[in-house]
């Protein structure tokens, strides 16, 4: 009698216990069990500086901690005819708070807390990162909160890494990341990965 009470529970154990292997496993009831999430790999050239606007935080006329650059720029997403600047399609619009000043081989470099939102016609993309300005003092010997000329080299000094959050359209339900690459014209190449399995 006391054997088939003690087997009750081994069997409820192993159903439950065999329940938890195939949920980790990724165990399927018809479908094929593999994960099917979307993916997509664009390059877009940043071709050049449409405005650009500055923000003296703490009113002393130079670039400094707490202030604030923003701008935005022509962009060409690479893909069918658009194949360089010659055809944008697109715009980035950035904004970059300075939270460091560095001095590096004698070039002054402003890293900033970034943010932007690429747009298109089929949707938007924001992007973050940590980033950095290298204004020459030909660009900033005195400044005034206002409208400010920006060129493009000065946005995309060195290298850098970036997060991205899809933001409607063709990108909605994107995450992923993007490599700012500092060249002529500067480009960032974006990974997205849908968060929905098809």
């Amino acid at each position: 009698m006391s054997s088939d009470v003690d087997a009750m529970p081994r069997s409820v154990s192993a159903v439950v216990f065999g329940s938890l292997l195939c949920l980790l496993a990724g165990c399927s009831t018809g479908g094929s069990g593999a994960d099917q999430r979307q993916s997509k790999q664009l390059k877009v050239l940043f071709c050049n500086v449409k405005s650009g606007t500055f923000i003296d935080a703490n009113r002393d006329s130079v670039l400094s901690v707490g202030d604030s650059v923003s701008y935005k720029l022509a962009v060409a997403r690479l893909g069918g005819a658009v194949q360089s600047c010659e055809q944008p399609n697109g715009s980035f619009y950035g904004l970059e708070e300075v939270v460091e000043r560095r001095v590096h081989d004698g070039e002054t470099v402003f890293l900033t807390h970034a943010q932007g939102t690429l747009t298109f016609k089929d949707g938007n993309i924001q992007t973050r990162s940590l980033g950095s300005l290298q204004l020459s003092a030909g660009v900033t010997p005195s400044l005034e909160s206002g409208s400010m000329k920006l060129p493009l080299g000065a946005l995309f000094p060195s290298n850098h890494g970036a997060t991205l959050i899809g933001q409607g359209g063709a990108f909605s339900g994107y995450v992923g990341s993007a490599d700012f690459v500092s060249a002529t014209p500067p480009y960032a190449l974006l990974k997205l990965q849908s968060q929905v399995s098809s």
